[in-house]
């Protein structure tokens, strides 16, 4: 068959995501994945905090996730802090069992994508399939006049001799030394013997050295008393921090396929958290009365138009931290956030900031100055308005 309801290219989270929803709520539609690996979600862990979620979603994506934790720490050279928010993980083979375990949804595996259209997909066979809603979410491209810092990570999934004793995930642990930018470990115990450690960056810069990495990540473990029996997996990559630019630069107007995901704008600009927009999307994707390439492209660029004025202040943020802080200034920054309430932090991972917050975040000796960050980069209109109203301030 050529011709199907939805046609979703690329099998990722947000595709996904939307996927599981179409399966669930409108089994009438005949929809389509075309992935170009032999497996859906590619290999990565993706998370998020229960609080950036409805009750809701989060009962949705804990029946598809591998683990859930009622709580996590972070760690600091002055102090260590648990923080009593329920914290959720989805690992890629999750989100291929759940997906593939829905009879009626239609898988196209290893298939390379010519291009894609509106109510079109040419694959690089030259066969073409019709759909009446085509939705693009291979990832973000290479986006040119967009100013970026990167968050990147190495980690390797391990199989510990003994009981490694954690009970809960260390979100943060700097008490390591300082290589690259901003550095901590990230720990995700899934097992009472296995866990993900993974190496994380701040960064100027997106090389990503796997090899010097990896000695990094065992002699971590060696610092905990782990003893590593076996490496199950491991993954890499590198997200975008946004420190100044515009949709139109990720999205032009002129591209009118919908998008989802990365490809449209919909993560968090700090901290590269993606999966909450993508589930607020799907649930409202699966709503939409008339579902067409045109309504959900208009639906999402409109979610992406929000997300990208509202954080806004994010991009301020990002700013102090690339351009206005020096390297060993960098920890210092997020040391002082996690000293803040714990329902402020909650409403940060959410992108979901007040004006108190904001003012709170900045002020009562923050560790760099905001004017600083003017002088490094030209703001756009709208960080200038934020640094403007905040500045009037101090």
């Amino acid at each position: 068959m050529d011709h199907f309801d939805v046609i979703l290219v690329g099998g990722g989270l947000a595709n996904g995501l939307i996927a599981d929803r179409l399966a669930v709520a409108r089994r009438n539609l005949n929809v389509l994945i075309i992935e170009a690996a032999d497996r859906l979600g590619g290999d990565h862990t993706w998370s998020y905090h229960s609080s950036d979620v409805k009750p809701e979603q989060d009962e949705w994506l804990r029946a598809i996730g591998r683990i859930s934790w009622p709580s996590q720490s972070v760690h600091f050279p002055s102090y260590q802090r648990i923080i009593s928010t329920g914290y959720r993980t989805i690992v890629s083979s999750d989100l291929h069992h759940r997906l593939t375990s829905h009879g009626h949804l239609a898988f196209s595996f290893a298939t390379k994508v010519k291009t894609v259209e509106v109510n079109k997909v040419i694959l690089e066979s030259g066969r073409e399939l019709h759909g009446a809603c085509i939705i693009d979410g291979r990832g973000m491209q290479p986006v040119s006049g967009l100013k970026l810092g990167y968050q990147k990570f190495f980690g390797l999934e391990c199989e510990m001799k003994e009981p490694h004793g954690l009970s809960a995930p260390i979100l943060m642990d700097t008490t390591i030394e300082q290589i690259d930018g901003y550095r901590f470990m990230y720990c995700l115990p899934y097992s009472p013997s296995q866990m993900l450690i993974e190496d994380t960056y701040y960064s100027d810069g997106s090389e990503l050295s796997k090899t010097d990495i990896e000695r990094r990540v065992y002699a971590y473990a060696r610092t905990k008393g782990w003893e590593i029996r076996s490496i199950l997996r491991q993954e890499s990559g590198v997200l975008p921090v946004v420190l100044d630019g515009s949709l139109e630069m990720i999205w032009p107007a002129e591209q009118t396929v919908p998008r989802s995901g990365m490809r449209a704008g919909l993560f968090h600009q700090t901290t590269g958290y993606s999966l909450a927009f993508a589930a607020r999307a799907a649930d409202n994707i699966v709503k939409l009365d008339n579902l067409s390439s045109q309504t959900v492209a208009a639906y999402m660029r409109s979610e992406a138009k929000k997300n990208w004025q509202k954080q806004s202040y994010f991009r301020l943020l990002n700013r102090l931290l690339f351009l206005a802080a020096e390297d060993d200034q960098r920890r210092n920054i997020f040391e002082r956030f996690y000293c803040l309430s714990q329902p402020l932090i909650e409403r940060f991972y959410a992108a979901d900031l007040n004006t108190y917050d904001k003012f709170r975040i900045l002020f009562g000796r923050p560790p760099v100055a905001v004017s600083k960050a003017l002088a490094a980069i030209p703001p756009s209109a709208a960080a200038a308005r934020i640094v403007g109203d905040l500045s009037s301030g101090e």
